[in-house]
């Protein structure tokens, strides 16, 4: 029989536990490990902790004995926990921004225009246009905004993958 966890178990910190080495966390997904001292250097070391708070599944909290506060969000400590979190993060990260380049590109030569086209349009420059296109940018919003009011689509289409012909109508 399969074991069935709940959705975004990877994400969910059950559990948090100062050490002498550094702070423990155990995800909902039974992934484990422990953050040391020297990712926190806020932090310093255990006698410097004065409360561990876990208030939601995503965050925790530490206070110092200075009464400062520092946040942790979940994929901070799931790096520390999982060596295998960030290299499978930026592949994502990557072929999404692969993704999103062929996109850009399919309604652009779906409507005939050259990439200096769509870069005069969008008012940016046409090696911006081939490393977007390209998967080697990640564009600020308001570039992927002038790219599509370039294309005549919603940024929508550009982000959730609608098909071009569909588009096109």
């Amino acid at each position: 029989m399969t074991t069935v966890k709940v959705k975004n178990a990877e994400r969910m910190m059950i559990a948090v536990t100062p050490y002498e080495d550094g702070v423990g966390a155990v995800f909902a997904d039974g992934c484990s490990g422990t953050i040391p001292y020297g990712a926190l250097p806020e932090i310093g070391g255990l006698s410097s902790i004065n409360a561990v708070e876990l208030p939601n599944p995503y965050e925790v909290i530490l206070t110092t004995t200075r009464a400062e506060t520092l946040e942790l969000p979940w994929d901070f400590v799931r790096h520390y926990c999982d060596s295998n979190y960030r290299p499978r993060m930026e592949l994502i990260a990557a072929l999404e921004r692969q993704t999103l380049g062929s996109r850009v590109r399919d309604f652009r030569e779906t409507l005939g225009l050259t990439q200096k086209d769509l870069a005069q349009a969008a008012g940016i420059t046409r090696i911006t246009l081939v490393r977007l296109e390209n998967g080697k940018h990640v564009p600020k919003l308001v570039t992927l905004r002038a790219v599509a009011a370039g294309l005549d689509c919603p940024v929508e289409d550009l982000l959730t993958g609608s098909d071009v012909m569909e588009y096109m109508g």
